[in-house]
């Protein structure tokens, strides 16, 4: 048994797709013609930017890639193993998807809107985007975490979570708590950025390495038989 695409579900993608090629219309109709040759493409913890490249570079990294993610964010519960168990938790994989792909069009316009001067190329504006939407999936994931299925491709996929539905079920549940707090912290990072970009890359590293090690290790030492 696969995912199942009902009326509401292929309506839902028709929408999501039907937004990311407005996004490349409209990135190749008025964005690109109208940057200049170098635009900034890279933008440090701080804020600032720090690496410039031809705009040509900006059409594969920037208009073209929310395409390629959504189509891959698409195939995945089709060509999951376990993809029925999508069937179980669509509401929350396309919540997911929706959010995720619009994630990758607002970065995308970052750089045609630093160019036209709409975004300073030093400050806070572009790393409290950037940290504020990445925290707040952060936050969903963590909310959504309890309720995702057994499967291959999206969670907490790890041999002995997969292996054993219970074990699933626990590490999920363990999860949702240190992801939000994953998320908070980096929604909190977004406001160090520019007084202590030092400190930003510490509680980023901390927060999201640490809460990824927890996690696995919960996972673990359950295999094990250490928690009970």
């Amino acid at each position: 048994m696969r995912v199942e695409l009902g009326r509401g579900e292929r309506a839902f993608w028709i929408v999501l797709f039907a937004v990311v090629a407005a996004h490349l219309l409209a990135y190749a109709l008025l964005a690109y013609p109208a940057m200049p040759q170098t635009v900034p493409t890279h933008w440090g913890v701080d804020g600032t930017a720090d690496g410039w490249d031809s705009k040509g570079s900006t059409i594969l990294m920037g208009a073209l890639m929310p395409l390629l993610i959504l189509v891959l964010l698409f195939a995945v519960p089709h060509l999951d193993p376990r993809g029925a168990s999508f069937n179980r938790f669509k509401g929350i994989y396309q919540g997911f998807s929706a959010a995720f792909t619009v994630f990758m069009i607002v970065t995308a316009w970052l750089t045609p809107a630093t160019a036209f001067g709409l975004i300073p190329e030093s400050g806070l504006l572009v790393n409290t985007l950037i940290f504020g939407f990445f925290g707040l999936l952060l936050v969903g994931l963590g909310v959504a975490m309890p309720h995702i299925e057994p499967n291959y491709t999206f969670g907490v996929r790890l041999p002995w979570t997969l292996a054993d539905p219970e074990n699933w079920r626990r590490t999920h549940r363990f999860a949702g708590p240190v992801f939000v707090v994953m998320g908070v912290a980096t929604l909190a990072s977004a406001l160090l950025a520019s007084a202590a970009p030092e400190l930003t890359l510490v509680v980023l590293l901390v927060a999201l390495l640490g809460g990824v090690a927890l996690v696995g290790l919960y996972s673990f030492l359950l295999w094990k038989g250490v928690i009970r």
